[in-house]
């Protein structure tokens, strides 16, 4: 079975895997670049990843098995209010 290229962990780079502080506890919050969200083992609160990069679910014909439909909807709905702005 071939892997979606962006989901492929044997291509990424060590930056693909980083860590952000928890704006709840200040802890370090392990992201890998295709998660959306985590939650703080510290303190429990949902932690978004800023570097999260899903353009591919923009052209990919599989993003909604890929990413789930409810991220592929939010994706469009985000586009469509960056252009209205």
């Amino acid at each position: 079975m071939q892997r979606c290229p962006g989901q492929d962990q044997r291509l990424w780079k060590p930056e693909d895997i980083f860590e952000v502080k928890c704006p709840g506890c200040g802890k370090a919050v392990e992201f890998f670049k295709d998660e959306p969200k985590i939650k703080c083992r510290s303190c429990g609160q949902m932690v978004t990843n800023p570097k999260i990069d899903l353009g591919c679910a923009e052209w990919c014909q599989y993003a909604a098995q890929c990413i789930g439909a409810s991220a592929v909807k939010n994706k469009e709905s985000d586009k469509k209010q960056t252009y209205k702005e």
